[in-house]
């Protein structure tokens, strides 16, 4: 069964329940030549608009993620991305020349159908934005547990309206090519009908939702961009751990830390600092200063049993090795693992970091596949990161971001151009 929250600009209260996706499909298919008149500039002065309602508002400004949001929502981030994705935002308005008698331009792939992962509740705002710009229409599953998220934060675009060149738009219009529904991740029929409605997949997930939905029937021409599983850590350089910016490095880091209870494949679950003359233990009572600081501003998350019961284990394995160390609050709210053992740890979440010196940031290459996402990075030496970054990248690697920017969403992610895919390049030759 369907559980249908959202469709044609309509918010249902109690969700609309459905046998089939095919009345969903028709209603989309009905709003694609609206959405496909909407110059890309009025769209995106009605994202700007949403951008400040969002701002305005402290409900929203509450949800985990949303301040992050409003900055990426705003016109100068949105034409910034267009150029980088598509190169000229102009390519999705007319046919470009880009040679003598030679024209290109971004067209809509049509039904973009989205498989949402659960934990991070904005996340399926920033595909949706971005395929609506494109001028695609939207199915979106999402898990029951965010789904409210996305539904409040949809909300207020139903309301702009714009003046754009003596014509009204209005976020209604955009609302219309977008369905948010909810069923079964297990229900391999209803994941069969959406993957066959799709001209791109959207797959965000773990590996076992990642492998399961990629090998489900397709047309011949959709799209697949997928976002699966990924790991992420953080490297001080010795140049950071020695400045007189450390303190700020580590209230930074201690942001990306404590974000989305470090479920984001962005979320770092490892530090390691280069040997210097500031040393582990100092390091770590540096993090753990910053870490109660700020915990300050962010609501206190309510840790499950077998969560809570993860986390005592690690700190008793922790208090009892002779090679080990541990610093942490006195409940669950933080808690730093220090050991000189050069890995990747299990991610055990809820702000626990381990801690780890090694004698040069090089080390941690041997530790590079293409499952790694993000490197934080704290340095004041440019030159070396920069050397740095092409040897890590060469190996994995999507993302290599000062502290403090790792769980702050921007294009490429993951290595994709996410508007480069959704779009088909069309090419008119006059020659």
């Amino acid at each position: 069964m369907i559980g249908c929250f959202m469709l044609g600009d309509k918010f249902y209260e109690e969700p609309k329940k459905l046998q089939s996706l095919d009345a969903i499909i028709e209603e989309l298919n009905k709003n694609r030549e609206t959405i496909y008149s909407y110059p890309s500039e009025a769209m995106i002065e009605i994202i700007n608009e949403y951008s400040k309602i969002l701002c305005s508002d402290r409900k929203f400004l509450s949800y985990e993620g949303v301040p992050f949001l409003v900055l990426w929502l705003k016109k100068d981030n949105i034409k910034k991305l267009l150029r980088q994705d598509l190169k000229k935002q102009e390519f999705l308005d007319d046919f470009i020349e880009i040679a003598d008698n030679k024209f290109m331009k971004a067209q809509p792939r049509g039904v973009v159908c989205h498989f949402m992962a659960g934990n991070v509740p904005t996340l399926p705002i920033y595909y949706l934005v971005q395929a609506i710009i494109c001028r695609n229409v939207n199915l979106c599953r999402i898990p029951i547990v965010s789904i409210d998220t996305a539904i409040e934060l949809l909300k207020p675009l139903k309301d702009i309206v714009i003046n754009f060149r003596g014509e009204k738009y209005y976020g209604s219009t955009l609302l219309k090519s977008i369905s948010i529904i909810n069923f079964s991740s297990n229900d391999l029929k209803l994941n069969t009908e959406m993957s066959q409605a799709a001209d791109v997949r959207v797959i965000c997930g773990g590996e076992e939702a990642v492998n399961t939905l990629s090998v489900l029937p397709k047309k011949t021409t959709c799209k697949d961009v997928i976002f699966g599983p990924k790991y992420s850590f953080a490297v001080f350089e010795k140049s950071a751990t020695e400045s007189l910016k450390i303190t700020k490095a580590f209230d930074n880091f201690a942001k990306d830390i404590i974000s989305f209870d470090q479920r984001a494949c962005s979320s770092p679950q490892v530090l390691f600092i280069e040997k210097s003359t500031v040393g582990i233990n100092e390091a770590a009572q540096m993090l753990s200063e910053s870490l109660e600081k700020v915990l300050k501003r962010y609501p206190k998350v309510e840790i499950n049993q077998g969560a809570a019961a993860n986390i005592i284990n690690k700190r008793g394995e922790y208090l009892l090795s002779l090679e080990k160390d541990i610093i942490c609050s006195k409940d669950l709210s933080y808690t730093i693992l220090i050991d000189k053992e050069i890995m990747l740890e299990e991610p055990v979440q809820h702000t626990t970091i381990f801690l780890k010196e090694v004698e040069d940031i090089f080390e941690v290459c041997k530790l590079i596949t293409p499952r790694i996402q993000t490197i934080g990075i704290a340095s004041e030496n440019n030159s070396r990161i920069i050397n740095f970054a092409n040897k890590v990248s060469l190996h994995g690697v999507d993302r290599l971001v000062k502290v403090g920017l790792m769980n702050l969403y921007d294009s490429p992610w993951d290595g994709i151009l996410f508007m480069s895919e959704i779009v088909k390049w069309t090419i008119l030759n006059l020659n």
